[in-house]
């Protein structure tokens, strides 16, 4: 690592105008961009318009609007295994109004900032920067659907902003990149990986010197905010006693097939792909079954591999090497299985690795590299799949509902049952509740009452609902209690069995099949 350095050629991303100053760099003055910016603006604006919120998302809404206290907050965040920086940013428009669609704006707004972050970074070149702020995570998986996971990638990508170029502002970096480790646990590898680039690859002739970077104050400093920070995160999800995780794999293995589980979905994070998407077949060659496969985790491991190589400086290369496998043992230790999501994260870490590519100054390029050519396809290639499984969500959106939760608080309301005892059934009622504005109802899955799903012991999605269910929800109320129950359409014998009469079913036409939902009114005649 203590060679001279030399002048990177940065896989074809430099535009000519790029060795600006990185002050310059994060300015939006180029007369291309700006059109890009809006056109981004428009499209997200009639997307988050469009999509309906579904239970994870409104179980956060949920959760900060019905915790009035720091307390309360982050005893009701040890069931959800997230920190606290999302519901902290919630909380403030949750109690000025129960309308969820503030926390929408919220998300689009740190989307836009994103974008403006990407479209910024004129030393790539436009065509790059225009596929990666359209491309399927940032646009949708995670511009769209209103979670954590836009904030964790707003800050990664502006802390790794503020640390390239010339004029370089490492005080900030800190400060985001430990806000970062508080938004999702799985934003903490990436957020290690880019601390060790930038305090570490260039200080050390040799990992032997690790011990000299304590005797740096800047190194010392860090180190302190970001393990502190660390330690908030674990302090705010550490499980409580009765945790129950209903959706984690009943089988238990090795944290080492964990690992090669996770692994192989990685080719995930530059080919998105759900399961529903592809035949069942293919969905256990590729990985997508909930098994290991051989194919998949080899292909996995060559794609990690060529976009490594496809990059031309070693700092970029260090960063998204480590970033990528820490991030797969973070998934491996926690999840077990992840869902395509997680894996928008090891994209981020490569959309940090193509920013190094083309700012780190006085990077050192490698010596085993691809043709040029080669190089900038692998990229392009990448960020048009990206690109059009964006537009083809974008469309999908705007056609057609992600769930039917808010079709559903909007009929209960308009009906006149908003006040009846309401019993929610399935694994999406959190959002009917949400968009209802109610406080609490009596949940099957616990049984409880409350607005959102605590996952305490014996949490049981697949309960059903009882009669004692339906008598403890009315408790002393003259009103008949009203089932709201997602999946599909109970079986007539059931109804029968229950006493209820099925007031309405709401079309089959939602993206995500557990949004469909039908109700139903308690017989007390």
């Amino acid at each position: 690592m203590s060679e001279p350095a030399k002048t990177p050629q940065t896989n074809g991303f430099d535009t000519g105008r790029g060795r600006q100053s990185s002050a310059r760099g994060f300015r939006l003055k180029g007369r291309f961009e700006w059109p890009f910016m809006s056109l981004f603006a428009l499209l997200l604006a009639v997307a988050t318009a469009r999509h309906e919120l579904w239970n994870d998302e409104m179980q956060a809404w949920l959760i900060a609007r019905d915790n009035h206290s720091l307390a309360s907050l982050f005893h009701s965040l040890r069931y959800e295994g997230h920190p606290s920086l999302w519901y902290l940013v919630l909380s403030f428009p949750s109690h000025l109004s129960a309308n969820p669609f503030s926390m929408q704006i919220i998300n689009y707004l740190f989307s836009i900032t994103t974008c403006w972050l990407i479209l910024s970074a004129r030393k790539i070149t436009l065509a790059t920067r225009v596929m990666v702020v359209f491309s399927f995570f940032l646009f949708y998986n995670f511009g769209v659907i209103a979670r954590s996971y836009m904030l964790a990638m707003l800050l990664l990508i502006a802390a790794a902003r503020c640390l390239m170029g010339e004029r370089q502002h490492r005080r900030l970096a800190i400060v985001l990149l430990a806000l970062a480790i508080n938004t999702h646990i799985l934003a903490i590898p990436i957020a290690g990986a880019v601390a060790i680039w930038a305090f570490c690859f260039d200080a050390l002739g040799s990992w032997k010197d690790t011990k000299n970077l304590f005797r740096k104050k800047e190194f010392i400093v860090a180190f302190a905010v970001l393990v502190a920070s660390v330690a908030v995160a674990y302090l705010t999800v550490r499980p409580a006693p009765d945790l129950t995780v209903p959706l984690w794999p009943e089988e238990q293995h090795s944290l080492i097939y964990n690992f090669f589980l996770s692994e192989g979905r990685a080719w995930t994070a530059f080919f998105p792909a759900t399961t529903s998407q592809l035949p069942h077949g293919l969905q256990a060659l590729l990985g997508l079954g909930g098994q290991f496969s051989i194919f998949a985790s080899v292909g996995s491991m060559i794609l990690l591999v060529l976009v490594a190589v496809a990059l031309r400086t070693k700092q970029a290369r260090f960063l998204f090497l480590l970033g990528s496998v820490l991030e797969l043992v973070a998934m491996a230790a926690t999840v077990k299985d992840p869902p395509l999501r997680y894996f928008g994260l090891i994209f981020t870490n490569f959309l940090i690795a193509l920013l190094v590519d083309a700012y780190a100054v006085g990077a050192r390029t490698c010596s085993i590299q691809l043709p040029r050519a080669a190089s900038s396809a692998t990229v392009l290639v990448i960020l048009g799949v990206q690109t059009l499984a964006a537009m083809f969500a974008w469309v999908s959106v705007t056609v057609r509902p992600f769930s039917e939760a808010k079709e559903v608080a909007q009929w209960l309301k308009q009906a006149g049952l908003q006040n009846n005892p309401l019993v929610v059934d399935g694994p999406d009622t959190t959002a009917v509740l949400g968009y209802m504005g109610r406080s609490s109802a009596y949940r099957t899955s616990c049984p409880c009452t409350g607005s959102y799903a605590v996952f305490r012991a014996g949490f049981d999605l697949d309960r059903g609902t009882t009669a004692s269910d339906l008598r403890s929800a009315r408790g002393g109320s003259d009103l008949p209690a009203i089932l709201v129950h997602s999946g599909g359409r109970l079986d007539p014998a059931e109804v029968q069995r229950l006493g209820l009469i099925e007031l309405h079913s709401f079309s089959p036409r939602p993206t995500d099949s557990p949004g469909m939902y039908s109700v139903y009114e308690q017989n007390i005649q």
